[in-house]
């Protein structure tokens, strides 16, 4: 995964959940991906970031957060596919 990438959409505006929902990465540190919430702040591990860039390397299609959730992580699926999309992956 190009991190270089996912560092440069930080405090950048305009990124949205599947739904339209609006959120901003605050900050991309060595082990997770930070996002800035109203409820508070709330991260995306790396890790699993990368798990689903490979498996969709490897031909799997990831429709959406549902599936996200069900195939890589039940942590916060709706923004970890939408950083997914905003590069895009999916």
């Amino acid at each position: 995964m190009d991190w270089d990438r996912v560092r440069s959409l930080q405090q950048r505006s305009g990124l949205k959940t599947k739904t339209g929902k609006p959120f901003w990465i605050s900050r991309v540190t060595e082990r997770m991906v930070f996002i800035d919430l109203p409820s508070g702040e709330q991260s995306v591990s790396r890790a699993n970031l990368e798990r689903a860039e490979r498996l969709v390397l490897a031909g799997r299609r990831l429709e959406g957060p549902m599936e996200y959730r069900t195939l890589i992580a039940d942590e916060r699926p709706a923004y970890a596919w939408a950083i997914l999309r905003e590069l895009g992956i999916v």
